[in-house]
């Protein structure tokens, strides 16, 4: 058995630009909190698609986050819930990421509803609806353009 590769996350100024959804997914007898990690689309100088593309590769990998064809692989436990608000650990020894979430998603998290973490590839405008999301999470699965995984909260 082999260990994955350390991959070193992303900066802070790059994950800046991430935005983060959630949602609460009922199937038959469990129930599982997700969490959708993308990037805004270029708006810098310095930014382009492939350089946010590589960047959320880097993310997926400092997670652990397994490719979408795979059963997503247990990736620890990376949400925390403190104070009320979840906290994603992305692999940065120093800086952890708020995310915001309904308290009921918050709820479940913290009473031990596993949270499957997507991290798609390709930028997404940060205003998109919940219909232009869902739309660029299935094209990215069918693309390969995303990674997944299992968390826990701690």
């Amino acid at each position: 058995m082999t260990t994955p590769e350390t991959v070193a996350p992303p900066g802070p100024g790059f994950v800046a630009g991430v935005r983060f959804a959630t949602g609460v997914r009922r199937i038959e007898a469990f129930t599982v909190a997700q969490l959708l990690a993308y990037h805004v689309p270029p708006r810098l100088p310095h930014e382009s698609v492939e350089r946010i593309g590589d960047g959320m590769q880097a993310l997926a990998g400092a997670m652990n986050l397994g490719a979408h064809d795979a059963p997503a692989p247990y990736v620890g436990h990376r949400i925390r819930i403190r104070n009320g608000f979840p906290w994603l650990d992305y692999g940065d020894d120093t800086y952890k990421v708020r995310v915001t979430a309904s308290a009921e998603w918050v709820r479940l998290v913290a009473a031990g509803t596993p949270v499957r973490v997507y991290v798609l590839f390709d930028p997404l405008a940060a205003g998109a609806g919940q219909e232009a999301t869902a739309e660029h999470a299935a094209d990215c699965f069918n693309r390969g353009a995303m990674r997944w995984g299992t968390a826990y909260h701690v």
